[in-house]
């Protein structure tokens, strides 16, 4: 009798358990909600509020597209800053992947630093394209990114490279670039 007890003990703690463990496991799928990274996702949609894209012949309706190449550290942060908020008259759009071939046509690239030892080959792919690049990843601007996120506590900074944004045919507002450190690609390449 004790044989069959505690096997059907085991079933039952085991449907008791379960439900609490897999919530843990997707708790642990989901990007952490920290005060960076809900500044970083607002970032993103203010910043392309006062970057110039060049006009395009693209058919009306199309959206303007926030894309995320490797690990998402926004998760529902970025849907909140950026969907059901146009820029423009374009109605935003988010997407994510791991490759840049995957995520379509890109108005505004973050590139995580997890994309750190791809990054030379993917700024090459957009580097011609009007795509605004942003990226937390160390020297990013000095790499030819437009947009380079700096954390500082619960604060955000940032550096432009204007003359990778020019190159990107983008214009960006004066009073985006009072709020940032401005850099030329000719600066970086002097003090290497």
């Amino acid at each position: 009798m004790k044989t069959v007890c505690r096997p059907l003990l085991a079933i039952l703690l085991y449907a008791a358990i379960s439900p609490l463990l897999s919530g843990l496991v997707f708790a642990q799928d989901q990007p952490p909600k920290s005060p960076e990274g809900k500044a970083e996702a607002e970032a993103l949609y203010h910043i392309a509020e006062f970057v110039e894209f060049p006009e395009t012949n693209a058919p009306k309706g199309t959206t303007f597209n926030f894309c995320v190449l490797g690990r998402d550290p926004f998760g529902e942060l970025l849907e909140k800053a950026v969907l059901g908020h146009p820029i423009g008259e374009k109605p935003t759009m988010i997407a994510r992947g791991s490759r840049l071939e995957y995520l379509g046509q890109c108005d505004v690239l973050f590139i995580n630093s997890s994309e750190s030892k791809r990054l030379p080959k993917i700024l090459g792919q957009v580097r011609d394209k009007s795509v605004l690049t942003v990226s937390e990843a160390h020297d990013f601007a000095g790499d030819g990114g437009v947009i380079q996120f700096l954390k500082d506590g619960n604060r955000i900074s940032f550096v432009i490279n204007v003359d990778a944004a020019q190159q990107a045919g983008l214009r960006i507002r004066a009073q985006l670039l009072s709020l940032a450190k401005v850099v030329h690609s000719t600066e970086i390449a002097t003090k290497e």
